[in-house]
């Protein structure tokens, strides 16, 4: 099979065909990444296969090519794998993504069994509901089994996975993009604003930002991309993702994906912050938004960039090298 779906709530993306590697630390995970739940990936090589640098996989792994252009390694019992058919009448389906942590369960009251619980950021199939449930929609699971899940808990899938089809880890990233929708690369942005947003500007970094603050809170993880834990980069990434706008998902600039560096006083909300090794987004006045390992955080935080505030980080301000913005 040629393509595949996340098959679990959260899926580990591996660097390499390994769950550990070795550092000057010790062993360390070979994390990069995570994929939720229904989200589209290319498969390079099957279990057993060889990979693109011509080494064999070991195990059940995997080598694949998500949507937005991450390249890593994924367990094979992770992944529910399809045809080029099945996958473009999947993504032309009604689908929905959860808005927050939340239960699919087998029928539409909260006795019924729990079938998966969704993080934020997986998807689902819509289907008519065989008999109208105020406050519950009638989903359907990768397989195909029916479930219910609150409306409250759904919100629309605003950006397009079809790059999936014109990836081949030749091409850049936006050229495979453009080239599944019929587009120029650099008309992909407004586009996707146009699609979402009736071209609002405004509108959009109004969105990321709200986005990126459901998770204030959350844990840093390494390679994380999830309510459960997620790192810098899965912040920004997801947070412009999840508001129809495909960017690099590490801590750089990229060239093939839409953000271009800006000086730091032109930084606008909603644009993005560059420090060696880590991203953050900007909220205006001085302020930003990240996930941060820095052991007094630990987390999802807000801080600031004016020596003057309370959430200053002097550390931060002085490694500050570049603003970003896909405007």
């Amino acid at each position: 099979m040629e393509y595949a779906l996340i098959d679990r709530p959260v899926v580990t993306i591996y660097d390499l065909p390994a769950e550990t590697m070795q550092g000057d630390a010790g062993v360390l995970s070979a994390i990069g990444d995570e994929g939720l739940y229904g989200q589209a990936c290319r498969v390079l090589a099957g279990p057993g296969g060889t990979a693109a640098d011509g080494t064999a996989l070991p195990g059940d792994f995997t080598e694949i090519l998500t949507f937005y252009g991450y390249h890593g390694y994924v367990h094979a019992a992770q992944l529910r794998f399809c045809t080029g058919g099945e996958l473009r009448a999947r993504l032309q389906s009604r689908r929905a993504l959860a808005g927050r942590t939340t239960d699919v369960l087998s029928l539409p009251g909260v006795q019924g069994v729990r079938l998966l619980t969704l993080e934020r950021g997986g998807t689902l199939r819509l289907a008519p509901p065989e008999q109208p449930t105020p406050g519950w929609a009638r989903v359907l699971l990768n397989d195909g089994t029916a479930g219910y899940v609150w409306q409250v808990a759904l919100e629309p899938v605003l950006y397009r996975e079809t790059a999936v089809f014109a990836l081949d880890g030749a091409r850049r990233f936006d050229e495979a993009f453009a080239l599944a929708e019929g587009t120029q690369p650099r008309q992909l942005v407004e586009q996707a604003l146009a699609r979402c947003f009736a071209g609002s500007e405004a509108a959009f970094r109004a969105a990321v930002l709200a986005t990126a603050k459901k998770y204030l809170g959350v844990e840093y993880r390494w390679g994380g991309k999830s309510s459960r834990g997620i790192d810098c980069s899965g912040l920004t990434s997801t947070s412009y993702l999840q508001n129809g706008v495909l960017i690099y998902r590490d801590a750089k600039i990229m060239e093939g994906w839409p953000v271009r560096a800006i000086p730091r006083t032109a930084a606008q909300p909603g644009d993005l912050l560059y420090f060696p090794g880590h991203i953050a987004l900007y909220l205006g006045g001085g302020e930003y938004i990240h996930s941060t390992g820095a052991a007094q955080s630990g987390g999802v935080v807000i801080n600031s960039l004016d020596p003057a505030s309370p959430r200053y980080r002097q550390d931060l301000d002085e490694a500050l090298y570049t603003a970003g913005t896909i405007f």
